[in-house]
């Protein structure tokens, strides 16, 4: 029915699927392992931002370029995610009540896994190899995403929210499905999904340097980079 790489991609969001399912489990058997892992995929997080989303971003702009588009609106989409995600959060920090910072997350978060799930369904790559190290790492970046949101939201991250997570992925798959490889979707969801992974790192998990490890940190930016250079050559 599909090719091997679309299954590939589809399992490989499966995979990540099963973090939203079993993370408040782990966190609360797991708290100090669990602790560490979200230092680690703030690391994972910043270094395959930088590493990976922004020079793929660059790729993709010198093509908009060829085709005489404007050539850095694809970082303008990439700095449009990040702000959207900062001011938001930003506006938690100004007083917004739970209620608020509950829609915001929801909103914010769901749109985010959608953005994911086509980045990964669009994918060219027919080694299985590749798909399992990227898989990893979006897998340990979103735990450090959900350990924050189960701390912020603890009931609701306990109920229908990791169900909501799952629902955004699946939704991310179907688009991906009926959009062509070739089409400024991808583009934009690539560099829509670099400015938030962004924000998430630098806004959203990265505690004061007296609260957080900052050894994991650094691993995870060494994991990062392993992982840019095994899945891109």
């Amino acid at each position: 029915m599909f090719e091997a790489p679309t299954y590939l991609a589809i399992t490989s969001i499966a995979v990540i699927g099963t973090v939203h399912v079993f993370c408040v489990s782990f966190f609360r058997r797991f708290p100090t392992l669990a602790s560490w892992l979200s230092d680690f995929s703030s690391g994972i997080g910043l270094g395959y931002a930088f590493l990976f989303l922004l020079p793929k971003i660059g790729e993709m702009s010198a093509n908009s370029a060829a085709s005489r588009t404007w050539e850095h609106w694809l970082y303008g989409c990439s700095l449009l995610g990040f702000l959207i995600y900062y001011l938001l959060e930003a506006s938690r920090d100004m007083g917004a009540d739970n209620r608020l910072s509950l829609g915001l997350d929801t909103v914010a978060l769901g749109t985010y896994n959608c953005l994911l799930a086509i980045a990964v369904m669009q994918a060219t790559s027919t080694s299985p190899e590749l798909y399992v190290i990227g898989t990893l790492a979006y897998a340990l970046h979103l735990f450090g995403v959900n350990i924050y949101l189960y701390k912020t939201h603890p009931g609701h991250m306990s109920g229908w929210l990791r169900t909501y997570f799952v629902a955004s992925l699946a939704v991310g798959i179907l688009i991906g499905l009926n959009a062509s490889k070739s089409s400024m979707l991808y583009s934009v969801a690539t560099a829509l999904t670099g400015g938030v992974i962004i924000a998430l790192s630098l806004r959203v998990k990265l505690p004061n340097r007296s609260s957080m490890n900052t050894k994991a940190l650094l691993i995870g930016v060494v994991f990062a980079a392993f992982a840019v250079i095994a899945t891109r050559y």
